[in-house]
């Protein structure tokens, strides 16, 4: 039995996300890949993890192009010195609590593996900050 076209374009990766730059969605755990963890290293599993879309929109609102590129959130303070700090308050109130952008973690993940949108970050010296670490770690 052949489904719909719809449920063709949907396993093909295709979706009617459009995510847009600098957005906090939520995605599985699971479909966030941490390369320590391939090392031994253990980390706490959760249901779902919020991510933080850097890709920009041209891609993102591309229907042709099934990923996009995100670093994923992370309240763990081990990584202080090496992440971007979002704080939950004044700015982000849809955190649940500080998080740190994980840019050593950057990373592209299937659009329709993006399950629920929380939040934008709207501030212009924060998108500025995070341009500056991509640029600093990865020239782009």
């Amino acid at each position: 039995m052949m489904g719909t076209l719809a449920d063709a374009l949907k396993s093909a990766g295709h979706t009617k996300k459009q995510p847009n730059q600098y957005d906090i969605f939520s995605v599985a755990d699971n479909a966030i890949n941490f390369p320590e963890e391939r090392l031994g290293q253990g980390r706490t599993r959760h249901e779902s993890r919020l991510v933080i879309i850097l890709q920009n929109n041209k891609d993102n609102y591309d229907p042709t192009i099934k990923i996009c590129t995100i670093a994923p959130l992370s309240t763990n303070k081990n990584f202080y010195r090496l992440d971007y700090l979002l704080k939950k308050l004044p700015d982000h109130t849809f955190l649940r609590s500080d998080s740190f952008i994980r840019m050593g973690h950057v990373q592209p993940i299937l659009k329709r593996d993006l399950k629920t949108k929380f939040g934008v970050v709207t501030k212009q010296t924060i998108r500025d900050d995070i341009q500056d670490r991509l640029f600093s770690l990865y020239d782009l």
